[in-house]
């Protein structure tokens, strides 16, 4: 099942007023609010507007425990990635602040996993031209480069990057949330989607979406070779129901 809140319906582009929006979540900062505010007051012309999207969108949970230093750190690594990607300006600006900034994709550890992650992917990615090439290349070769795979044995379901490439077992929670963040780590723009339970009544699943004018899907760990929107579980989508 996919735990918790997703930052995809989480985050996303306000239409009250910017600094009206960045003070009602200062105020629900707690104690934390020195560090943000510092970060703020830290940051270039160019991360600050991400930096306050940021802010504004977050969970109140996190707007109390993480520091401003690690929000001010991840915003400009994931600047720096989507600014150097092949398709920078292919990208609108909403969809690079609400599927390469974030720093997490549900209730999995906070942690600084977007440097770890582009050392390794973006090796992988260098002849690639589109934001769907790269992802379906790093679904490729990620799994064999970290020695992770598939396991009910893994310790949790919304494992971190860190914690499901220690162990080397994760669910598809897990899978999904390390593949979102090698992607975004090299500025594809890719979320966490899922269903709690087929219509046949088999169980939950979690995938990846990525963006490439349009949003597309892939199975973490379980690359087709046709590409993107090639899955084992298509025929069980199909069925869903809106209601």
């Amino acid at each position: 099942m996919v735990l918790g809140f997703t930052f995809v319906a989480v985050i996303g582009l306000r239409a009250e007023d910017s600094s009206t929006a960045l003070e009602q979540a200062l105020a629900q900062s707690g104690t934390n609010r020195d560090t943000l505010q510092q970060a703020l007051n830290q940051a270039s012309a160019d991360i600050r507007p991400d930096l306050e999207f940021i802010i504004e969108n977050m969970p109140v949970s996190d707007l109390q425990t993480l520091s401003g230093a690690f929000l001010l750190k991840d915003a400009q690594l994931a600047h720096e990635s989507f600014a150097a990607a092949p398709w920078h300006d292919q990208v609108p600006r909403d969809v690079y602040l609400n599927y390469v900034l974030p720093y997490a994709n549900a209730t999995e550890t906070r942690e600084s996993w977007r440097q770890t992650m582009r050392d390794k992917c973006l090796p992988l990615i260098t002849d690639c031209k589109t934001p769907g090439e790269a992802a379906q290349r790093l679904n490729e070769k990620i799994w064999k480069l970290t020695n992770v795979k598939y396991s009910t044995g893994r310790k949790r379901a919304d494992q971190s990057p860190s914690e499901t490439m220690d162990s080397g077992l994760a669910s598809c929670t897990g899978l999904t949330i390390l593949l979102v963040d090698a992607c975004r780590s090299v500025g594809v723009p890719a979320r966490l989607v899922g269903t709690p339970m087929w219509m046949n009544m088999r169980g939950n699943h979690t995938w990846v979406e990525v963006w490439d004018n349009g949003w597309h899907f892939t199975g973490a760990a379980e690359p087709d070779p046709k590409g993107l929107d090639h899955t084992w579980f298509e025929h069980d989508a199909s069925e869903a129901q809106k209601d």
